[in-house]
Order: C-alpha cells, then sequence, then structure tokens
C-alpha cells in the first residue's frame, strides 16, 4: 500500500540525496545524485544517515516506480526544500575524503568505495582468491585471517603476507607482523595513519606528532548491532612550506592499502560479532 507516510518519506530521502525528479524517476539518475551527496558529506554521521536512506529508497525502488505511476500528483504537492539533515562540503572541499561502506545493495562483502575524488564517483571492491582487492590490476588483497574471528591478512598478489589487522577490545583496529609502509596510531574515534618508518624513529617518550599523518580512519555500523559499516578516510596531501609535517621529499600515498585497512574495521567487526553469535547459540543449544 501506497500511504501519505511513505510519499513523505520519499519525497524528503530524495530531497536530502539530492534528487530532485517531478514526474518519472530513473534509477541510474538516483544513483548519481546519491553517490555524489554521499561523497561529500562532511561528517561520518552524516554519510551513514545518507546512505540509510540511499539503502532505504533501492530496496523500495519498485514500489517508488508504483507510486509514481498511480500517485504522482500528490508526491508533487510537496516542496523541494533542500538539505534539512545533511551537512555537505563542496566539491573542492571533499577532495580527498572516501567513504567504504558495504550497506548499499544489502550483500555484506559487496564493498563499495565511494568518493569526489573518482572519476565515476563510486566502484565496488572485486574478489581475488577468496578475499577482497581494491583494484583489478592492484598489488595486494584482503583475507579473513583462518583461525581467527578478530584477525584479517593483507597479502600481495605473489602470496606474501604484509600484515595482521587484529581487532582490539575496544573495537579498534591494529597491525601485527607489519611489513607495509604504515603504521596505525589508535586515537578517540580515530585511526591515525603514519608512515612506519617515522613511528619506528621515535623514542619510547617521544610524543607522535600528528603534523606527520597521512590519513585518518573513522568508521562505525549503520546501526546498533548492524551487519553493515560505514567508514571515513581522509587522505593528507603534502604540508604546506613552513610546517611541521613538510619533508624534503613528497610522501607517496598507497591509497589501495590505506582503503584496505579501512574496509578490514566493519569487515573483521562483522565476522567477529558473527563468531560470538554462534558461540552463544552453541551453549546455549
Amino acid at each position: 500500500m501506497i500511504t501519505t507516510k511513505f510519499i513523505e518519506t520519499v519525497h524528503a530521502y530524495f530531497d536530502e540525496l539530492n534528487y530532485r525528479v517531478e514526474d518519472k524517476p530513473e534509477l541510474e539518475e538516483f544513483e548519481k545524485c546519491a553517490e555524489t551527496t554521499i561523497s561529500r558529506c562532511k561528517d561520518l554521521e552524516d554519510a551513514i544517515a545518507a546512505i540509510q536512506m540511499y539503502q532505504y529508497c533501492l530496496n523500495k525502488w519498485k514500489k517508488i516506480e508504483k507510486l509514481f505511476n498511480k500517485k504522482v500528483e500528490r508526491f508533487k504537492a510537496y516542496e523541494y526544500e533542500g538539505n534539512a539533515i545533511l551537512s555537505l562540503l563542496s566539491a573542492e572541499e571533499s577532495a580527498g575524503t572516501y567513504y567504504l561502506t558495504n550497506a548499499i545493495n544489502g550483500a555484506v562483502k559487496d564493498i563499495f568505495v565511494i568518493s569526489e575524488s573518482l572519476d565515476e564517483r563510486s566502484f565496488a571492491f572485486g574478489v581475488y582468491k577468496h578475499g577482497f582487492t581494491v583494484f583489478d590490476d592492484g598489488e595486494y588483497y584482503l583475507k579473513y585471517a583462518k583461525m581467527s574471528s578478530e584477525k584479517m591478512k593483507i597479502f600481495s598478489k605473489n602470496g606474501e603476507l604484509q600484515c595482521n589487522i587484529v581487532l582490539s577490545r575496544g573495537a579498534e583496529i591494529f597491525l601485527e607482523n607489519n611489513i607495509t609502509p604504515y603504521d596505525l596510531v589508535i586515537y578517540e574515534g580515530v585511526i591515525g595513519v603514519y608512515e612506519r618508518a617515522y613511528i619506528e624513529s621515535l623514542s619510547d617518550d617521544e610524543y607522535i606528532d600528528s603534523d606527520y599523518m597521512i590519513a585518518d580512519i573513522e568508521w562505525d555500523l549503520l546501526k546498533k548491532r548492524s551487519k553493515f559499516g560505514v567508514t571515513k578516510v581522509n587522505i593528507y596531501g603534502k604540508a604546506e612550506e613552513g610546517t611541521a609535517k613538510q619533508t624534503t621529499e613528497e610522501v607517496d600515498i598507497d591509497l589501495e592499502l590505506i582503503l584496505l585497512f579501512a574496509a578490514s574495521t566493519f569487515l573483521v567487526y562483522q565476522k567477529h560479532m558473527q563468531a560470538q553469535q554462534a558461540a552463544f547459540i552453541l551453549i546455549n543449544s
């Protein structure tokens, strides 16, 4: 049944996702507008809200088409007013930010990257040796650890282990057996990405200068106990002249590795929660 509440919800979500159609919705155009909106979200909370709206509309798309076929005049009675819930940045301001999520199409293992910095605005991770790969011609792939629900592994495509990604008790991640050029530092709600050489150059009592951070990662579940997650990655460019971060050579950032770190956040957490639920069922059966 197409209720007034449903019409109001669809209109509001279209408005927030900057898809302001009047007569006949086109799925491809809706997807483009929604992904552009997500790519320009100011904060992780905005992206989560936008993805929830996007997912809702995709799940209800046949019903939305029916709405336009039968009750389009009632839909058009509402006015588009612009964003009221989402805080958005300009295209220039959002460059260098990447959102990763497995919440788009309802398949937990389908990971999408959405960014203003991408030519096509979004792409899906590929599959390689039963794992995840960012680029078809990339150098690495990410896999679940066979013997632990709290670990994932990054391998080079020639099979060399690059690192284990470990879920901490605080639901953050850190690296072990790490031979990548990077290391992770856990802050309050944020994971900082640094060059490993910089971290290893510090003495035990020496302060980690955040000016040397080359990227940061924030993540959360789409909603409490959800199997879907969203991660925000900020990639920082070379510091301006005169700042503490400035080096003699520009940092060569490996986007592929950083996106694999980012995807592992909600993937390893989801795997851990799945294992806990299975153990609970087994104990109580």
